[in-house]
């Protein structure tokens, strides 16, 4: 059953995956499988428009299923803002769906809850384990003075001043981005879609500026839409186009010869194959019943 704003009760910590598609709801249940195999007792919501759409098969990776509070918006992730009010945890991670958590998060989420209200980052990786330069989006911080940070991920603490603040700006933001950008970017420099990315480093600029709420070293996240950007693959319309990926049983996964033991963005809806799916529902099943 979903759960509506007025009568969430938040306690604890957990994760937020946003998912609004069908192929979302795959990704968002595979990265539920893949937290939970990796963090004994964490607690998995999905945040959607419409619960009723969540394959009940896919119940059993979720421990809250919850109903955005103020309708949706035409992309997923321009409903970020309403996260604040839809969790039903006092510590929250946004997890984009399009991701897998490879590692135990304990000490990260000891760091977060004792030294921050809100954290993004800007620092990611390519599937090497180099830092990446996030080249397309540096004319952002060189032009407009802009702080980038990759929003596929980040941490807030509900009731607290400026989480609040954070997403109520971030709702018109967010609802009227293309008004966003045109008063922010030269024509030239505006993006012609969404770019989660792009919304949230203009919210950490104008909101967090006094509060430089970023930290380059907390977690360590491959991303793979801008390990392409980057050009560290050549030119490819997708990276999937050019790399080849592997799964093998505890769902370890490997692209090209390198494995994903970390956190990783994979971005691309054609990552996550039935192989790589099933593997992760069965490592999470193997740990579901060794916890019993």
């Amino acid at each position: 059953m979903s759960e509506f704003v007025n009568s969430i009760h938040k306690e604890g910590r957990g994760y937020v995956i946003p998912a609004m598609q069908d192929f979302e709801y795959d990704q968002a249940t595979a990265l539920a499988y893949s937290i939970k195999t990796n963090n004994k007792d964490a607690k998995v919501a999905i945040v959607t428009n419409y619960t009723d759409r969540i394959p009940h098969h896919y119940h059993e990776a979720f421990d809250h299923m919850i109903t955005l509070p103020f309708g949706s918006s035409e992309t997923t992730r321009c409903n970020d803002w309403q996260i604040y009010w839809a969790t039903p945890f006092v510590d929250t991670m946004v997890i984009d769906p399009a991701s897998l958590v490879k590692e135990n998060h304990d000490s990260i989420w000891d760091l977060l809850i004792d030294q921050y209200d809100i954290c993004f980052f800007n620092k990611a990786y390519n599937f090497k384990g180099e830092q990446l330069a996030n080249k397309k989006l540096q004319i952002f911080k060189e032009d407009y003075d802009m702080d980038l940070v990759y929003g596929n991920m980040y941490y807030f603490k509900h009731d607290t001043d400026l989480a609040l603040a954070y997403h109520k700006l971030a709702d018109p933001f967010q609802q009227n981005w293309r008004d966003v950008f045109a008063k922010y970017f030269k024509e030239q420099h505006r993006p012609k879609y969404y770019n989660n990315d792009v919304m949230h480093s203009i919210l950490n600029t104008v909101i967090l500026y006094e509060n430089k709420n970023i930290n380059n070293d907390i977690i360590n996240i491959v991303n793979m839409p801008v390990t392409l950007s980057d050009g560290n693959i050549g030119m490819w319309n997708k990276w999937t186009d050019r790399l080849n990926t592997w799964t093998s049983k505890g769902a370890k996964v490997k692209i090209q010869n390198f494995a994903m033991h970390t956190n990783l963005y994979y971005g691309e809806q054609e990552f996550l194959t039935e192989e790589i799916f099933d593997g992760h529902k069965q490592a999470f099943t193997s740990t579901a019943k060794r916890g019993d």
